[in-house]
């Protein structure tokens, strides 16, 4: 048995189910540092999410535009669940980004702004990429996204420091990323496959986001008047990029996707999800896959 089909085996065993959470954010009003009361990492979370509506809404229209090349009736489940997941995350994260917008004005207009320049990079994405381009696109950044998910589900003392309003959002957001995180990879490979083309999709979709989420992160601190504040903005980023930081922890499983016989599944990490299920509200709905 290749090592492909062992890790689809894996995901055969991972219900992928979509959860409509509608959380309220109650006390977010008062949590403009939500995480470990600091800008640094607060703005660059806030940054991230900001990518997510008009990001996963791309993602699903690379997997659906190939899904009919897919005959196992259990991974048209799995695409379907992955669908419905990404679906409920736009939603989800939409009503965050609106919170972060009315903490004044001009947060407001940055929020805004961010957005607009997301929604021209893949609309430039979707008018200059074809679709086998777009759909390696989405299982590179499916990969970044689900080590950042892998982070926050190994360290319960990092998840301990967010704010009680947001929490259950990011731990929701990371077991289901982490649920559906080979998804787009497999198609891939059914579709295409080609090492190089992945590889070019991994590195340009990585320095877009590092662009993007460094670009706008600067600019919420230079909103808050934090650029002045060198102790805060050296803490912080310690806390990003130094020991066990949020981003630096993540970086050597980045790298694994270099590999050429790389699955996402080859780092199973199915047993941070039970107990952080247990940590989350009931789903409000019940969402169609």
């Amino acid at each position: 048995m290749t090592l492909l089909s062992r890790s689809r085996r894996a995901v055969a065993r991972l219900p992928i189910r979509p959860r409509r959470m509608n959380f309220k954010f109650q006390g977010f009003e008062q949590s403009r540092y939500w995480f470990d009361n600091d800008p640094v990492l607060t703005h660059f979370m806030n940054v991230l999410s900001v990518t997510f509506p008009d990001g996963e809404r791309f993602f699903v229209d690379a997997v659906r535009a190939f899904r009919d090349r897919v005959d196992d009736p259990q991974r048209q489940k799995d695409i379907s669940g992955f669908i419905g997941q990404e679906a409920m995350h736009s939603l989800e994260h939409k009503a965050f980004n609106d919170l972060v917008a009315g903490h004044g004005a001009g947060y407001d207009a940055l929020v805004n702004e961010a957005l607009g320049v997301a929604q021209r990079l893949l609309a430039g994405a979707r008018k200059h990429l074809s679709a086998e381009r777009q759909l390696a696109a989405t299982a590179g950044l499916e990969h970044i996204t689900a080590i950042l998910a892998d982070t926050i589900l190994r360290r319960a003392d990092m998840v301990e420091k967010m704010d009680p309003s947001v929490r259950p959002l990011w731990v929701w957001h990371a077991i289901e990323e982490t649920e559906h995180k080979a998804v787009a990879f497999d198609l891939y490979q059914d579709v295409d496959g080609d090492y190089w083309r992945r590889q070019r999709a991994f590195f340009y979709g990585t320095a877009y986001l590092v662009a993007f989420s460094t670009y706008f992160t600067w600019r919420f601190l230079r909103e808050d008047g934090v650029h002045r504040r060198p102790l805060t903005l050296g803490k912080g980023l310690w806390k990003m990029f130094g020991y066990k930081g949020v981003v630096s922890q993540a970086i050597p499983a980045w790298f694994q996707y270099l590999r050429p016989g790389f699955h996402p599944w080859q780092d199973d990490n199915t047993h941070l999800l039970e107990r952080w299920r247990a940590t989350l509200p009931e789903p409000a709905v019940s969402a169609a896959a």
